[in-house]
């Protein structure tokens, strides 16, 4: 995206790492301590987020390699001119299957949380449509906006976690963190496991880089954006633990929103804070889900050139509902989680770091040749 073609300011560095960092603080973080707290021993958990950052930081920064390489020009395409057409068709089919799903987890997620804590009475079913039904509306607008959503809302959603720690730490005990350092190796692998699968998103750098004024600074654009969901996680975490202790934690469903449960402000003048950092929260998740719609109408549009933005639309949003209401308890929607996040490594992550060692390898052996010459 150019202004000169779009008639849009592009975005900066910062506006990028916003961008990244909203696509990562989604409904993971709401449950991110028990998934810790089951796998490590009272707050060995921060070693499996420090070691899962350095790797999605590493993951992201190949990435955004590839995405620095296609030129400008659109991913799938630059995936085209690599493995030919057929093949780039199959990435956009599975690339297009990972983003639907990702939408359709955020929008289940929200929706169950929501019946849970606000809506006791309302059908999850209805709560998802509605949330859908806003979500195609966004994505029926100018991508530029959707993307200039995250710059408005995530201020509001790190200032709600401001407040939450600042006044959550008059319940800590150090004493819960205690001992330290006693899980097993394989713990805090299982424990880093939960975060990557956490901080995947990340790859939306290889659509996105297109609305950059400075396409060469997204690398630190992307380590950016990745820092500051990592130290998130991490204060929620050490919160959690310092005030339910690790048993405490396990044993609760979403540890963060119950943190916020306990948020008493001085005199009593606003009570249920819960409500209001819950409503801030939906304002990330809006956004994560909307990014994930835009990207699987642009998958569809690379398959179907032809069809229109309001026609790929109206395929996709009831797919993603379908889906989204597949799930007919927790076990399924953890399993649903937990594909999702497979189909992130595999066709998200390390595909297109096999395109860049592919297109290297091209450059190199066209430099060869010439040589030769």
């Amino acid at each position: 995206m150019r202004e000169t073609s779009f008639g849009e300011r592009p975005l900066t560095p910062l506006e990028m790492s916003m961008t990244i960092a909203s696509m990562l603080i989604g409904v993971g973080i709401l449950s991110l301590p028990r998934a810790l707290a089951k796998e490590t021993v009272a707050f060995d958990g921060w070693i499996s987020i420090v070691l899962a950052g350095g790797v999605a930081m590493l993951l992201g920064m190949l990435v955004t390699k590839t995405a620095v390489r296609t030129g400008g020009q659109p991913f799938l395409e630059y995936a085209s001119s690599l493995i030919s057409r057929p093949l780039a068709c199959v990435l956009a089919v599975l690339q297009g299957l990972y983003f639907m799903g990702f939408c359709a987890y955020e929008t289940r997620a929200i929706a169950d949380i929501s019946k849970q804590y606000l809506f006791n009475r309302t059908p999850v079913e209805y709560v998802s449509l509605a949330f859908i039904l806003v979500i195609v509306y966004a994505a029926s607008g100018s991508r530029s906006g959707i993307l200039r959503l995250n710059v408005l809302f995530l201020p509001a959603v790190l200032l709600v976690v401001g407040i939450v720690v600042l006044f959550g730490y008059r319940w800590f005990e150090v004493e819960n963190l205690q001992p330290l350092v006693v899980t097993s190796f394989s713990g805090i692998l299982k424990g880093a496991k939960e975060v990557i699968f956490s901080l995947l998103g990340f790859e939306i750098i290889l659509y996105y880089i297109a609305f950059m004024d400075k396409p060469e600074k997204a690398g630190k654009a992307v380590m950016a954006g990745i820092t500051v969901p990592v130290v998130v996680y991490l204060v929620i975490y050490q919160l959690a633990i310092g005030i339910f202790s690790n048993i405490g934690t396990v044993n609760i469903v979403y540890p963060t929103i119950e943190l916020a449960k306990e948020i008493n402000f001085p005199g009593n003048f606003f009570e249920r804070f819960e409500s209001l950092f819950f409503v801030i929260w939906i304002m990330t998740v809006f956004n994560t889900a909307a990014m994930g719609f835009d990207l699987a109408t642009e998958c569809l549009s690379f398959l179907f050139k032809r069809l229109t933005k309001r026609v790929r639309i109206v395929i996709l949003a009831p797919i993603i509902y379908l889906v989204c209401m597949f799930p007919q308890n927790m076990s399924e929607f953890s399993m649903l989680g937990t594909l999702i996040s497979y189909f992130a490594v595999s066709f998200g992550i390390t595909i297109p770091i096999l395109l860049l060692l592919l297109g290297r390898g091209k450059k190199g052996a066209a430099k060869h040749g010439n040589g030769s010459a």
